[in-house]
């Protein structure tokens, strides 16, 4: 059965962890995607009591998204250390806390003093083979957490570490780790690659869903056209529908906060993904 879930910041980022979970339980979803400015480690004590509750008493179930701004395939070790470090302490955090994904972004190209956009080839292929690294070294811990760390499918243009659907699949065999999968995000690969395509190349990799509408040609890379309410924009969401119910996914609604009216886009676009996928 399909839990559906929001990203905090799609209602406006609650200040705590507790806050978004009590809108949650109020507005019948079955889960919450945390992410900022709520960082797993700094959750309370009495927070963590509380979500440990709404888990085993209500089935509440949780994610994590951990923050965009990571740069797994820098080229710079200190950068990439303090990502891994601060990974590393949220992984730990998540597994205390029963978080079942945190989502990382492969991320974008970093070379200190470039623009990630004029970064060459062969520096991307050496990025590349850091975030390998980075997610190797995460991933001993997510195991022992019982987390699994979802890679997310972004966006592929110049600039980002990830240039395709299937580099994204090769490199979570790569890392080859039962706690390594991919965050399929619905709304990036309408911009990129293609809903279907990735939905076909990624596979069994798949084990977290993000959804959000958006408008444009397909594989046009219009990232700004994305992240807005289901239904308003163009994607067909079948396919997405045989997906989510082949397995208990946790389907995560990631619509923009810029919406005038957030949270009860965030309601919308449940309801009628329900009833599409019934």
């Amino acid at each position: 059965m399909t839990t559906f879930s929001f990203a905090t910041s799609s209602i406006g980022s609650p200040s705590t962890a507790r806050l978004a979970v009590e809108w949650a339980a109020e507005h019948g979803f079955g889960g919450v995607e945390f992410n900022g400015p709520i960082r797993l480690a700094d959750v309370s004590s009495d927070d963590r009591a509380f979500l440990s509750a709404m888990a085993s008493e209500h089935g509440m179930r949780y994610t994590h998204h951990f923050p965009p701004a990571a740069l797994p395939g820098s080229h710079d070790r200190a950068t990439r250390e303090r990502d891994l470090a601060e990974l590393i302490s949220e992984i730990k955090v998540a597994g205390e806390l029963g978080v079942e994904i945190i989502v990382l972004h492969p991320g974008k190209l970093h070379i200190p003093g470039l623009e990630p956009e004029v970064i060459s080839e062969a520096d991307r292929v050496v990025s590349m083979s850091h975030y390998l690294d980075f997610v190797k070294a995460a991933a001993p811990v997510a195991e022992n957490s019982g987390v699994v760390i979802g890679l997310e499918n972004m966006h592929y243009i110049p600039g980002w570490v990830i240039r395709s659907h299937q580099e994204l699949a090769e490199s979570v065999d790569a890392i080859d780790s039962p706690a390594v999968g991919i965050t399929f995000d619905v709304g990036h690969a309408w911009g990129s690659g293609g809903v279907d395509a990735g939905i076909k190349t990624f596979g069994d990799r798949i084990r977290h869903v993000q959804v959000h509408d958006a408008r444009g040609p397909e594989g046009a890379g219009n990232v700004r056209d994305q992240h807005m309410e289901v239904g308003t924009g163009v994607i067909d969401w079948e396919s997405v529908g045989e997906l989510v119910n082949s397995k208990p996914f946790i389907v995560a609604l990631e619509t923009s906060a810029r919406i005038v009216d957030n949270k009860d886009a965030v309601v919308r676009s449940r309801d009628l993904l329900q009833t599409l996928w019934d």
